[in-house]
């Protein structure tokens, strides 16, 4: 369900990319969300119910917010009511150059399993820019990565894409994990929802260490991908 809550005060690498800011693609981070430039408020609910019509969300969603971006993007972020404070990232000291143990980052700990993501942010594209947009999202040269590849300072990766078979519909999906300094991770996943005449997107993001889980993003996807 969705209810509306009150607001409280170079050319990247297929596989794995490291070392790049998440931008729009970690839109589920509260504190990405805080820091973008806003230029109209939003009625969060209306474009929900202009996007799904009559759709409700699986899990229990409360819109926090919703805006329309400098780029022309209109943007509605939804938290998890049930999830519980998120895991602090670790505190790292910095070590010399050389001197840094290796991370198997494959065998790393990992929190509780097929949870629903923490946030969800739907973004729409303006018309202008909505097929560059969905071509570079969704681009057809991203691979997934190696973890070996992923240095002990952290990166990020491609972790899994594909796509959700929804009826007669085939909706694109890309999970990407963020590898953090001390052994944490986050993961994010973008569907895309879009029909011919616009481009919809949604970035769902996992809580710190708790891995994706692909039985929620198909429930999102069942939920979501027959639009009016």
């Amino acid at each position: 369900m969705v209810v509306e809550s009150q607001k409280t005060p170079g050319r990247e690498r297929p596989g794995c990319v490291l070392g790049i800011a998440f931008g729009l693609l970690v839109l589920g981070s509260i504190v990405a969300w805080i820091v973008l430039p806003k230029t109209e408020p939003r009625d969060g609910a209306q474009l929900f119910q202009t996007w799904f019509g009559a759709a409700v969300l699986p899990g229990d969603y409360a819109i926090r917010d919703a805006a329309k971006l400098m780029g022309g993007e209109e943007v509605v972020q939804c938290l998890d009511n049930t999830a519980e404070p998120e895991r602090a990232r670790i505190a790292v000291q910095s070590k010399a150059k050389g001197d840094e143990s290796k991370v198997d980052w494959e065998r790393i700990d990992k929190g509780p399993v097929d949870r629903w993501p923490r946030a969800l942010v739907f973004v729409s594209y303006p018309k202008d820019r909505a097929q560059k947009e969905l071509n570079r999202l969704f681009d057809a040269k991203l691979s997934v990565g190696s973890f070996a590849e992923v240095p002990s300072k952290g990166g990020r990766m491609v972790l899994e894409l594909g796509t959700l078979a929804v009826g007669e519909r085939f909706l694109a999906y890309v999970v990407e994990r963020e590898f953090e300094p001390g052994g944490t991770f986050k993961d994010v996943a973008r569907l895309n929802l879009s029909k011919p005449e616009d481009a919809l997107i949604v970035n769902a993001a996992w809580s710190r260490s708790e891995p994706y889980s692909k039985p929620r993003l198909q429930e999102l996807a069942q939920a979501l991908a027959e639009r009016p």
